[in-house]
């Protein structure tokens, strides 16, 4: 099957003024994923990768660089576009869960549907079958308080699939779990990804980056290659 490269970055650099004096937090990073790949981004904290996961996901734009995502370039969008590229192409998963507190399990996972205007009927339709997909069918009606830490990323899990993005990106999913229930995450990301979906998830764990199938490495606002063999 021949290879469709869904994302493209050149000479990446991002810079901010602190306190009068630029600060350059990305330098030049060149990255290339593929449809169906399943890539970890690892580096310890201050390296850069939250502000190149904000890039990746259109939180934030780069300073120069060229951005290419599924074909369009993303620096020349307006933030309208942008905020559907973030509600209907990329999903979202993050180390807090950031679910709603006085809603429902399903409720939560319809949420970037009622953004995306999607018919009521179709949004409880889709975001049962997510929760299905994750193993949750009998939690629907379970507010995030009646769930364990483990039950809620998967809530978080079923509402970033809800609009079946064509990127699920993940910023340390496992960060506010045990390691059991952490396997268990990473065990439903092998499941997702062998369905063809893309994953980028951003850590700084050499474990959990070495369940990727690909690695790169971000030290000080530079990236490498780095093969799953010596995560």
């Amino acid at each position: 099957m021949e290879e469709h490269t869904i994302l493209t970055m050149k000479n990446i650099v991002k810079q901010y003024i602190v306190g009068g004096e630029v600060s350059t937090v990305l330098r030049g990073i060149d990255l290339t994923v593929q449809e169906g790949e399943f890539l970890a981004v690892l580096g310890p904290s201050g390296s850069g990768k939250s502000t190149l996961m904000n890039i990746i996901g259109c939180l934030d734009v780069p300073t120069s660089g060229e951005y290419i995502l599924d074909g369009r370039q993303i620096g020349s969008q307006d933030e309208a576009t942008l905020a559907k590229i973030r509600n209907q192409e990329i999903g979202f998963i993050f180390q807090s869960f950031f679910l709603m507190q006085r809603q429902t399990a399903l409720q939560n996972v319809k949420l970037p549907l009622i953004y995306g205007n999607v018919p009521e009927r179709e949004q409880n339709e889709r975001a049962a079958e997510m929760l299905r997909r994750v193993g949750l069918q009998d939690k629907m009606d379970y507010y995030p308080n009646q769930l364990s830490g483990g039950q809620q990323q998967r809530v978080a899990i079923a509402r970033a699939l809800c609009n079946n993005p064509a990127i699920l990106l993940a910023d340390e999913p496992t960060g506010a779990l045990d390691q059991k229930t952490g396997r268990q995450v990473m065990e439903l990301f092998h499941a997702i990804n062998d369905e063809g979906r893309t994953i980028i998830m951003i850590t700084h764990d050499a474990n959990i980056a070495s369940h990727a199938k690909r690695i790169v490495r971000i030290l000080d606002g530079n990236i490498g290659e780095g093969g799953t063999e010596d995560a």
